[in-house]
């Protein structure tokens, strides 16, 4: 004995029910025409539905280290750039001649520990041989030391205006496409380390490669939902084509919409083809459920008990007749209903 404990099949029994109680009914008794359908084999899919919004999995901001003005900036919003091409370039006089003022600096200050360098070793034999005073050995001494500390703040000065010139050259950070735009040529921008705001944001970027839709599932269905669940989603721009994706997370957090409780659901999506746009609205179904080579008729045909002894007129039966067939049934299934 096969038991049934899908709520679907329950009422695929009472359409069997039904058509069974036609058999019995008088043939005397005139029948009135309803269209009908087959009772059919059929794999059957159960889905939960929600709208969202196409978005970027990761939104990369880029700032300039350097203050300055723009004074190239060859990418546009939808560039696709890799790591490590140019986005913007700011002006570098100053710091170019910064840089060449340690340059200078950090030569002298090599020339200068050279000279102390000799001059110890001949205050050094000097001593030895008794022909200086100490006093003028110690001299020789600190002379040497100061040549030396010189030295390595000159090489510092030297490695901050290096690093200063180098980040007057924005590169992108990753590979990706650009998706915002706040600056242009000629503009004035405030370095990322010296402002108290962080900086001005140049671009925004994302890799589009893959994106994700966030889509507002009704708490009623938010139970069936669960990460690694097979999505497809279907956008205005191409209502004749579904994208496949897999449910990668579901937020903690309820939003409230006209009184009405939803949870965020994220869906992850391959856009190799770069069809899918940040901000595209899609729906999206989440199969919940799969059942294959199950008996189906369409849900226009299916009726619960209740129903059953008032739709029996429409199919010729005599509904005290169903009424009391429903009861048996129920009464032999423990009055499940």
């Amino acid at each position: 004995m096969i038991h049934f404990t899908s709520p679907i099949v329950r009422k695929l029994i009472v359409v069997t029910t039904l058509v069974l109680g036609s058999a019995c009914s008088s043939r005397d008794q005139k029948a009135v025409p309803v269209a009908t359908v087959a009772v059919v084999r059929r794999d059957i899919v159960i889905d939960a539905q929600a709208t969202g919004v196409v978005e970027p999995i990761a939104i990369v901001e880029v700032k300039s280290k350097a203050g300055g003005q723009i004074v190239k900036m060859p990418v546009e919003t939808g560039t696709l750039v890799k790591p490590g091409d140019l986005l913007v370039q700011i002006e570098t006089r100053d710091t170019r001649n910064q840089y060449n003022q340690t340059a200078a600096a950090l030569a002298a200050a090599r020339s200068k520990l050279d000279v102390s360098t000799a001059q110890k070793k001949r205050a050094d034999d000097l001593f030895k041989s008794r022909i200086i005073p100490a006093t003028e050995h110690e001299a020789a001494d600190i002379d040497f030391a100061n040549a030396k500390s010189q030295l390595v703040a000159a090489t510092t000065q030297q490695d901050l205006s290096k690093q200063r010139l180098e980040d007057a050259t924005v590169t992108a950070p990753v590979g990706g496409t650009i998706i915002g735009k706040t600056v242009s040529l000629g503009t004035v921008i405030t370095s990322a380390t010296g402002a108290f705001g962080g900086g001005t944001t140049l671009l925004t970027m994302a890799d589009l490669s893959k994106v994700r839709i966030r889509a507002l599932f009704n708490e009623t269905d938010i139970g069936q939902v669960r990460p690694g669940q097979t999505a497809t989603v279907t956008v205005d721009a191409y209502p004749d084509r579904r994208f496949t994706g897999i449910v990668e997370k579901i937020e903690p957090q309820a939003v409230i919409q006209q009184n009405v409780t939803m949870f965020p659901v994220l869906v992850t999506l391959a856009n190799n083809e770069g069809l899918l746009k940040p901000g595209m609205n899609g729906e999206t179904n989440v199969m919940v459920e799969q059942r294959s080579n199950v008996l189906s008729v369409p849900n226009d045909a299916v009726r619960n008990p209740r129903e059953a002894a008032a739709t029996a007129p429409i199919l010729g039966l005599n509904p005290d007749t169903v009424r009391a067939q429903m009861a048996a049934q129920m009464a032999a299934r423990g009055g499940a209903r």
